[in-house]
């Protein structure tokens, strides 16, 4: 419990310190008593947003502190101990936050400096604060749900629910794609297996077409190119007197007065060189004349592959490249919907399974639901009887959300899923005794729901 509250060179305060006792502590004044500032101090104090203009003008520093006497309370000391803070012998703790208008603020925790990531996990565990507006959470269809899972320790249950709600729903939509894939391809089938037919009969090569057009140049002029070849073969070798024989006679009539002149030795190296490049050439119109692609027989098959590819680079707009390419894609398409039976079988049972699954989840966490409600309730009333509700009656009413058309069945009964199960969990109350039970959002006064919400916050300080 808080012992003791101080707070100096906070808003208008100087300085100020407040005891508690155990039970019902309450502060009243008048508008502009400094009410909300005592409540501002406990929310500096629980972790909550510095401002730096709440210092005091004239101050360098404020300073908001609580001394907690936490002797009978072992699961915050356990809390406690998990984070490194050890208590003395008489279980009192500390708590301090220091705002300074130049610099950092500071935190300290039993004396030593800490942190707000810190203060706010310890000051969420020993202090709430609420304000008016927050009853309206009374009237969120999700509160009661989410309180009583918090109360009864279900975010494990509840993780598992929205994996397998995810996953179910991952499911659902894999199995439409592919039902609407299939259904699209069946339309097209036909067409791809006739394009992949016809590509695969072309059998097309990169480089080809190259090789194609060499090729006809070749046997289109035939005649004229061996009748060329053939004469200037005739002129370099076997001539009467032919090219090759003069540069012979040249270099054998030069050779003798070369080494009497540098300019008649190049001339000589440049009739020697002349001599090399003649020979290499009527050997290379030899082997030209040699050539079978010389021959104008094949003509019409060089023609015809020629047209092929002029044909379905005109028909499907692709180069090459690209119609090898389409080939494997129409190849893969072929077979994923030649596998379609087998693939949507298979999506089926996924689907079946991770319904299994979510249902399996979904039961599970009614039948908790439903279990620990009561008890839940019990909790509740009792604190809540305290804030000058004697007579309240509380329930956690839990029902299943049946839907004919929904994707699960618990306890025999098809129902509506969400990542939370399929479970409506309400609150019910009766104030005074004889009055009809509902909703405590129909029920209860703006007062009484003020009073209920502090009671289910004290139960649960962490939830709210």
């Amino acid at each position: 419990m808080l012992l003791e509250l101080r707070v100096g060179h906070l808003a208008l305060v100087e300085e100020i310190t407040i005891s508690l006792s155990p039970g019902l502590t309450v502060l009243t004044g008048e508008t502009g008593a400094g009410k909300s500032l005592i409540a501002g101090a406990l929310i500096l104090l629980s972790g909550g947003k510095a401002d730096k203009g709440l210092v005091r003008q004239g101050e360098d520093e404020a300073f908001v502190e609580g001394v907690f006497d936490l002797g009978g309370e072992p699961a915050i000391r356990r809390e406690l101990k998990k984070t490194g803070i050890h208590l003395a012998h008489d279980n009192i703790l500390v708590l301090r936050r220091e705002l300074r208008l130049q610099g950092r603020s500071r935190i300290l925790i039993n004396g030593l400096i800490s942190s707000l990531a810190l203060l706010e996990r310890i000051g969420s565990l020993l202090l709430t604060v609420q304000s008016q507006d927050q009853q309206r959470e009374l009237s969120d269809p999700d509160f009661a749900r989410a309180f009583l899972d918090a109360q009864l320790g279900n975010e494990e249950l509840l993780g598992a629910m929205r994996h397998c709600w995810e996953d179910f729903h991952n499911c659902q939509e894999a199995l439409a794609e592919r039902m609407q894939e299939e259904e699209l391809a069946k339309e097209q089938l036909d067409l791809w297996r006739y394009q992949h037919e016809e590509l695969v009969r072309a059998s097309l090569r990169l480089g080809e077409e190259e090789e194609l057009n060499e090729a006809l140049a070749l046997k289109r002029h035939a005649s004229s190119l061996k009748e060329g070849a053939a004469r200037t073969a005739h002129l370099l070798s076997e001539d009467d007197d032919p090219v090759r024989e003069k540069l012979g006679r040249s270099i054998a009539a030069l050779q003798p007065l070369a080494g009497k002149s540098r300019q008649l030795e190049g001339i000589l190296r440049s009739l020697q060189e002349a001599e090399s490049i003649v020979s290499d050439a009527a050997s290379e119109l030899s082997r030209f004349l040699d050539d079978r692609d010389l021959d104008p027989v094949g003509l019409d098959e060089l023609e015809f592959r020629k047209t092929l590819y002029e044909e379905l680079h005109r028909k499907y707009r692709r180069n090459t490249l690209e119609l090898q390419q389409l080939q494997e894609l129409l190849a893969e398409r072929i077979a994923r919907q030649e596998s379609a039976a087998s693939d949507l079988h298979a999506l089926t049972l996924e689907l079946s399974a991770a319904r299994a699954r979510m249902s399996e989840v979904a039961e599970s966490l009614n039948s908790r639901r439903t279990a620990g409600a009561e008890a839940t309730a019990t909790a509740a009333r009792a604190k809540i009887q305290q804030l000058a509700l004697p007579s309240l009656e509380l329930e956690f009413r839990v029902s299943l959300l049946e839907n004919h058309a929904g994707d699960v069945e618990v306890s025999g009964r098809t129902c509506q899923v969400t990542p939370q199960g399929c479970d409506r969990v309400e609150l019910w109350i009766r104030t005074n005794p004889g009055e009809r039970m509902g909703p405590v959002d129909s029920i209860a006064s703006g007062g009484e729901r003020s009073r209920i919400h502090l009671g289910l916050t004290a139960i649960s300080p962490g939830f709210v």
